[in-house]
């Protein structure tokens, strides 16, 4: 819980329900993002509009499904995987009586049973939670409200007020360290910038609506649900205010301030820091890194200025919000209407598929090895790790003549890139899950189970010097759709999930590899050397191993991503947010280049390759299977929660924007100084 918000034999009878399911999934073709000239638009003029020359076929053809905000090559992608893990799980269940006890098989499979028991579920209401409920409302002190933010933080329960845990110190990976954290709150991540919102904003005041549906729904009277609903939403203001703002959030220069463990209680004295501590079981450290050096000060206005009586309802809302995937299916219709309303798109799946976000949450690894005995072909991960080593050298070869860099700061380059830790597919080693009780029968004490073992791992982990584990974070599953690079660790992962197609087959020819998984690959790389990334060391480290000059050269680099950022207007009035988002657009640029530059040196090797194919030589597919790998539709609600809240500019802007960096692009296409797709040489990012 802690380390994920501080930065993924009944076994014959499985496999074939799982075969079966991929034979009943047509392949992905044209229409779901498979690279293909009939996507293009080939009478468009590359030079003068480059997104619809690759994309333009796609975008008149294909419709965006209506329960869908956004239409491109992951959403595809996610589709396809939600319906595989729903079949993996359901084959599960059926195996789960016969498999042996803490078995993949058995607990995927008494999960999805317990879960998919929808009568069972409904006629118990939100009794599995009554005890909890009863523990609020016997709160009287500020002091019980600390002991239930612990105890909710050491089992599956939300992040109350504040929460404070361990990860690997930023500055020596190879000790623990503590930090004091904000709490998490009633609403995805990627929407939580709604709380910065003028009052009576449309994002606001669905919100408000989703909280009064949801506490009607769980049986509260209509003007107790609103007026929880108010409360609610003027303490999460308040808080939230004391957060940083997603672009500040970017530089870890404001996450890693250490302060003593007397000086982080004198700025929240409402909050009994030890009593907190010894509830989830944690020993008292010396001193926090306070990842959110606003957040306390702001909880102790809210606690000292709120009546007892709100904070209580405010937490019996945030236990109903945060069991509600588990109890009475009533209480999903307000999910579902708040999300229509951020998003423009009402995704209402079968509770089959509604399993997958749960199992990555909740049962990453057992669940993960079940899809990858299913669905992950073995010879993907070698030809996967060909292309790391690949585009890496052609990396190293570019950090050995980047002038701009001095001779200290190119060698800690160098270290670092020789340093990188990456893995493809799935771990060496699974975790093991079989200690865990996973019932078929009550799904609210699975998910207890599974928060208590994820907490009594996390204090044992304390016993010895912190450990990587392998595809363990919520992002990197081996069944989560993403590849990711990690500071601390140095390194990235490419998950099984990522390396399917249309993103990345067997049969695709070196400019496809190359210039969709193997670009993937290399923004994963320029990750490490990126605007955040750039201030961790070989080790991982937090550590400045610039020299003044050479960071200064950098951010003139970066500062090109972010002037081209700033001024690309996604709807009328909207702009993207380049701070924000310069270290993935630099990581794009990355990306492209060096898999371009690798697939030529593969070329040189393998010449017989080295022809058209659809009448596009092997530089023309390059570049225009990367735009089409960034093609998409989407909603307006989509666009502007996305430029609010993630680092991750929309995906036309993906298609086009890196490209643009990219000196090959203008040769190959023949773009010229006064064509719309032109950048002067000046305004490109050349940092690496």
């Amino acid at each position: 819980m802690f380390a994920s918000l501080i930065r993924t034999t009944a076994l014959t009878g499985l496999l074939a329900g799982a075969a079966a399911a991929q034979q009943a999934l047509p392949e992905p073709g044209p229409d779901e993002l498979a690279f293909s000239v009939e996507n293009m638009e080939p009478s468009a003029d590359p030079a003068a509009d480059f997104y619809r020359y690759t994309s333009g076929g796609w975008v008149d053809r294909v419709q965006r499904p209506p329960q869908l905000p956004a239409y491109g090559i992951f959403s595809i992608m996610v589709e396809r995987l939600t319906k595989q893990v729903a079949t993996v799980a359901e084959a599960a269940g059926a195996e789960a009586g016969d498999a042996p006890k803490g078995s993949p098989t058995q607990l995927v499979g008494d999960f999805y049973n317990a879960y998919m028991d929808v009568d069972a579920i409904d006629a118990a209401g939100i009794e599995p939670i009554r005890d909890m409920l009863d523990e609020v409302a016997a709160a009287e002190t500020l002091e019980d409200l600390t002991r239930i933010a612990g105890a909710q933080a050491a089992a599956a329960g939300p992040g109350l007020l504040a929460m404070f845990g361990p990860g690997p110190d930023p500055t020596d990976t190879k000790r623990h360290a503590m930090y004091a954290l904000g709490q998490t709150f009633g609403m995805d991540r990627h929407f939580v910038e709604t709380l910065r919102m003028p009052p009576g904003s449309a994002p606001l005041a669905a919100y408000r609506t989703y909280i009064q549906g949801l506490l009607t729904a769980a049986g509260y009277a209509d003007e107790d649900a609103a007026r929880i609903a108010d409360v609610s939403i003027g303490i999460e203001t308040r808080l939230y205010a004391g957060f940083l703002t997603p672009a500040e959030g970017k530089d870890p220069t404001n996450r890693y301030g250490r302060l003593p463990y007397d000086a982080v209680q004198a700025q929240v004295p409402e909050f009994d820091l030890g009593l907190y501590l010894d509830t989830v079981g944690f020993e008292r450290p010396e001193s926090f890194f306070v990842y959110e050096p606003r957040a306390l000060p702001a909880l102790s206005g809210v606690l000292r200025e709120t009546p007892l009586d709100d904070l209580k309802d405010y937490i019996s809302f945030r236990l109903i919000h945060n069991y509600a995937p588990f109890l009475t299916s009533a209480l999903r219709a307000p999910k579902l209407d708040f999300e229509e309303a951020l998003l423009g798109a009402r995704n209402d799946r079968p509770r089959a598929e509604q399993l997958y976000a749960l199992l990555l949450e909740k049962l990453g690894h057992p669940a993960s090895q079940l899809y990858v005995e299913a669905y992950y072909p073995e010879e993907t991960k070698a030809e996967v790790l060909d292309l790391i080593e690949r585009i890496k050298a052609v990396f190293r070869a570019r950090i050995e003549t980047r002038d701009w860099l001095s001779e200290p700061t190119r060698a800690e380059a160098l270290s670092k890139i020789d340093s990188f830790y990456y893995k493809v597919g799935y771990p060496d080693t699974w975790v093991d899950f079989s200690s865990v009780e996973i019932v078929p029968d009550d799904p609210v004490a699975n998910i207890i189970a599974l928060g208590r073992f994820d907490m009594a791992r996390t204090l044992d982990q304390l016993t010895r010097p912190p450990e990587h584990e392998e595809f363990n974070a919520s992002s990197t599953l081996p069944m989560a759709m993403n590849a990711a690079y990690t500071p601390n660790i140095n390194g990235f992962e490419v998950t099984a999930a990522i390396t399917q197609p249309p993103v990345f087959s067997a049969d695709m020819d070196a400019p496809l590899k190359f210039c969709r998984i193997g670009a993937v690959i290399g923004h994963e790389m320029t990750h490490g050397f990126d605007f955040s990334g750039r201030k961790y060391d070989a080790e991982g480290n937090y550590r400045d191993w610039w020299t003044p000059e050479d960071a200064e050269a950098f951010l003139a680099e970066a500062q090109k991503l972010i002037d081209q950022a700033d001024a690309y207007e996604v709807l009328p009035g909207l702009f993207i947010n380049g701070p924000l988002g310069v270290g993935e657009n630099m990581a794009d640029v990355g990306g492209i280049t060096f898999a371009y530059e690798a697939l030529m040196d593969y070329l040189e090797e393998h010449p017989e390759e080295n022809i058209e194919v659809d009448g596009l030589s092997p530089a023309e597919r390059c570049f225009t299977a990367w735009s089409q790998f960034w093609t998409m539709k989407a909603t307006e609600q989509y666009l502007q929660a996305l430029v609010a809240n993630d680092g991750h500019a929309p995906d036309f802007y993906r298609s086009t924007a890196a490209l643009q960096h990219v000196d090959a692009f203008y040769e190959t296409f023949g773009v010229e100084e006064g064509d719309p797709m032109w950048l002067p040489p000046e305004r490109r990012a050349r940092a690496w």
